[in-house]
């Protein structure tokens, strides 16, 4: 079934974990570094705000398509051909990635301005680069996006069954926390940047070197250095670690037809999960194309032809009968659950922040505040994520689980029952450390019962499923959520104000309490979720004794 390349040197795990989360957090941060400042690129280029927002939010959006795309074959493709070589390739074109973003205004638009030229096209060149960046941040999602499964697979190859827990909740915490404090870090940054643009040109100019100041594009540059340090590193570490592979042959339909499922589904949900301080109001976050509903039922057409299509070929990119295994596939469930939660969490904050502010402060103000306050949430749900280790390893992985979610049910129902306009900001971060807290209690538990309940050969598409699962929670709860938001808002407005408001915007101070009411009530949408998500994990979810550790997995080889 597998060859192995094995070493008689060992090499201390932990360490090992400690530099494959570097580069994870790296590409994590690049999913919203963004936001903070896209409306200055467009400035930038000299682009009309107002039409081109839409084009541009493609580079996020499109670095999100590429992300989930990247996950849903590289875990096979690590099993097939080895953890490292496929972590080093993510890496080299995580790096590539950003070097075309940082000089999408050169070479790359030379390029791309030359080809639509000869194909007849009069391109605007401002266009053309924002293009660029768009293709620059598509690259650079389809290595960081695949180096959070092969991490994680990675970790099953280091760890023993027994011992996993701990280390898989590091990497999805280091994942979360990464793409959730993107946008502070890319505002904090390129406001630095603006305020010492002349010290920086005076220091440039005394050392003799004629490059512009740092801005944005500094960003994307850092990012090189360090992934270049990780990869040596990371190379150096795994020197000793054996090399598996999985014989078998790639399932290219499959992989076509689950891509175009997963393509659909976040195109026709909206393509636009982005925790940003712009985020102002249900509207901007509900705002569904015409032809959402079509590409959700093409998603779904796909997604029945590749449940065929698996059930059918000799290697299956997702053997079937792993949802046999009752921990993978009561993770699995748990997992969209957990990331519909997470969701409410990650947009609630920056919508209540920014009707608070309204008015009264400038938006990057808001923005810096949004994304403390949103620390409050996901920098105690990374911590979570070892105790909750201990937690699985101790109780197993149910009870950890159940802990977890029942944590998070508390702080939603605390949201409920507390929030409204003038709440203060200390006990919104409390609350939100308690949602977190109990969120990230249960990483560990399921990233280890999904993976250890695959076999070696499928450890890396196992892996993918934890991420992917989450993904989609998140993907469905920001259509969902927000549509039956604006619904309950226009209800409750029509009661207080009647059916006929001539200019709801006379209104502002009814519509900010009602906006802030709704709020309240996700919290108990979130408890509920969180409620419902116990089910299978108590159903579903035992922990495997040491003994059976072995002999457990399924073994989906045909």
């Amino acid at each position: 079934m597998s060859s192995s390349t094995t070493t008689s040197r060992t090499v201390n795990p932990w360490w090992v974990l400690a530099l494959i989360a570097l580069p994870v957090f790296i590409g994590a941060l690049d999913l919203t570094i963004v936001s903070a400042f896209l409306p200055e690129i467009i400035i930038q280029l000299e682009l009309p705000l107002q039409t081109s927002l839409d084009d541009a939010a493609w580079v996020v959006s499109g670095y999100l398509l590429a992300y989930a795309v990247s996950m849903t074959f590289m875990g096979r493709v690590s099993d097939l051909i080895g953890r490292r070589a496929v972590y080093v390739a993510c890496l080299l074109i995580f790096i590539a990635g950003s070097i075309l973003v940082a000089t999408a205004h050169q070479g790359p638009t030379d390029l791309i301005y030359t080809i639509m030229r000869r194909m007849g096209e009069r391109p605007d060149r401002e266009s053309v680069t924002l293009l660029a960046i768009i293709i620059g941040r598509v690259v650079q999602a389809l290595g960081a996006g695949a180096l959070v499964p092969v991490s994680l697979a990675l970790v099953g190859d280091l760890f023993p069954p027994e011992r996993r827990a701990q280390p898989l909740g590091v990497i999805g915490a280091v994942d979360t926390l990464g793409w959730v404090l993107g946008h502070l870090y890319g505002g904090v940054l390129v406001n630095f940047f603006a305020q010492h643009k002349a010290g920086f040109e005076q220091f440039l100019s005394s050392i003799s070197l004629n490059w512009p100041p740092p801005d944005w594009r500094t960003l994307f540059w850092i990012n090189v250095p360090l992934a270049l340090i990780a990869l040596g590193l990371t190379l150096w570490a795994l020197r000793t670690v054996p090399i598996h592979r999985s014989k078998g042959r790639f399932d290219f339909m499959g992989a076509a037809l689950i891509v175009g499922a997963m393509v659909a589904l976040v195109i026709g949900l909206g393509a636009n999960i982005e925790v940003s301080g712009s985020t102002a109001s249900f509207e901007e976050l509900s705002r569904l194309p015409d032809y959402a509903v079509p590409v959700i039922l093409l998603s779904l057409v796909l997604f029945t032809g590749f449940v065929l299509v698996e059930s059918r070929v000799k290697d299956p990119l997702l053997d079937l009968r792993l949802f046999r295994h009752r921990n993978l596939s009561a993770g699995a469930i748990v997992n969209l659950f957990v990331g519909f939660s997470l969701m409410i969490g990650l947009v609630s904050v920056p919508i209540l922040i920014n009707i608070r502010a309204e008015d009264a402060e400038h938006l990057t103000e808001a923005a810096l505040r949004v994304g403390i306050l949103l620390s409050a949430l996901t920098v105690p749900m990374a911590l979570a994520a070892v105790p909750g280790g201990w937690l699985s390893d101790r109780f197993g992985y149910r009870s950890a689980t159940l802990a977890g979610l029942g944590i998070a049910l508390v702080g939603f129902i605390l949201v409920w029952q507390t929030w409204t306009v003038d709440l203060s900001e200390g006990i919104i971060a409390l609350e939100m450390a308690v949602v977190g807290i109990g969120l990230g209690l249960t990483f560990s538990p399921i990233s280890a019962a999904v993976i250890n309940a695959a076999d070696e050969d499928h450890r890396g598409i196992a892996s993918a499923l934890v991420i992917i699962l989450r993904l989609i929670g998140m993907t469905i709860a920001v259509s969902a959520l927000t549509t039956l938001s604006l619904q309950r808002v226009s209800v409750l407005a029509s009661a207080v104000l009647g059916p006929n408001v001539a200019d709801p915007h006379e209104f502002v101070d009814v519509y900010a309490r009602i906006t802030v009411q709704v709020l309240s009530e996700l919290g108990l949408v979130g408890a509920i979720v969180c409620g419902i998500g116990m089910i299978p994990a108590f159903i579903g979810l035992r922990k495997l004794l040491q003994r059976e550790a072995q002999t457990e997995p399924i073994t989906a080889a045909h």
